[in-house]
């Protein structure tokens, strides 16, 4: 699984299994520079279609 989670963050697996050996929490912006998600919506109005019901 660090092997896996490596190749998708650019974090080393030694890095990956340190990260892994306790509880570590990111808000989203800390998720991207870690590499686990590729951008942060900061409002509906940032996504295709958001920022209305539609309605």
């Amino acid at each position: 699984m660090a092997e896996l989670t490596s190749q998708h963050t650019g974090q080393t697996v030694e890095q990956i299994t340190r990260d892994s050996d306790r509880d570590r929490w990111f808000d989203a912006f800390e998720a991207k520079q870690y590499g686990l998600i590729d951008d942060v919506i900061a409002t509906a109005a940032g996504m295709p279609g958001g920022g209305g019901t539609g309605a």
